[in-house]
């Protein structure tokens, strides 16, 4: 099943069961804002990201719970103000950093411990690598932990709460897995999802089901849709 069907039978289930959530989808993102973005990304889109985008423009902002897993499809302006807003953040975070970092190599205590371990070992000491290196995380396959947020990570859904979804465009396999970010410890997760279709696929499956998926199980309450967080047994 692809993207485009999946996404057809998430809405009409949607329509059927959870009307009020299905109202907040957004029509088709223009066709030059997605092939901008498709240019601007060093290694491309995958092809299920651009049919998303081109099918819907994810899910204006309201009460009526959310379309995926906890998390609310981003429209594509929203997705590009929130990785701008983290760029930023993390360049000021990684900026006090490697300031903290360049300090401790200068001081008597490290210069001294680093003296003596090569008086005592043949071995040569290698030098210590900076915390906020953006280019070298960026240099890794997809599906790598950063540590930090890269601007080949598209946001693609949010909880309004600060974490959020993401697609990694960094080249390799895993070029277009979806996983998450947490506010307060970056991208702590390995790949949750293969690809946006293979999270379309579980979240439908999940409605279709009620079968828990990304520790979340459906439910529906006056026509909206809403996940009840479940834990791993």
């Amino acid at each position: 099943m692809g993207t485009q069907e999946l996404w057809t039978d998430t809405v009409n289930w949607l329509n059927i069961n959870a009307p009020v959530t299905a109202k907040t989808i957004r029509s088709s993102a223009p066709e030059p804002l997605i092939r901008s973005f498709e240019q601007a990304a060093p290694n491309g889109w995958p092809s299920d990201l651009s049919t998303m985008y081109h099918l819907f423009d994810g899910a204006e902002l309201s009460t009526a719970g959310n379309i995926l897993p906890r998390y609310r499809p981003l429209p594509l302006v929203e997705a590009e103000k929130v990785r701008q807003m983290m760029l930023s953040i993390w360049a000021q975070v990684g900026a006090d950093l490697n300031a903290e970092f360049e300090r401790e190599k200068s001081s008597p205590i490290y210069r001294n411990l680093r003296a003596v371990h090569e008086a005592h070992s043949s071995v040569p000491v290698p030098e210590p690598h900076k915390p906020y290196d953006p280019a070298s995380a960026e240099a890794d396959e997809a599906g790598t932990r950063a540590f930090m947020f890269l601007s080949s990570f598209l946001p693609i859904a949010d909880n309004n709460a600060g974490d959020f979804l993401f697609v990694d465009l960094r080249a390799g396999r895993h070029h277009g897995c979806v996983s998450e970010y947490f506010k307060d410890d970056a991208d702590w997760r390995p790949a949750i999802w293969s690809s946006v279709e293979a999270l379309l696929e579980e979240t439908l499956t999940s409605l279709r089901t009620g079968r828990p998926v990304f520790f979340s199980r459906p439910s529906v309450i006056d026509g909206c849709l809403y996940w009840e967080f479940v834990p791993e047994p």
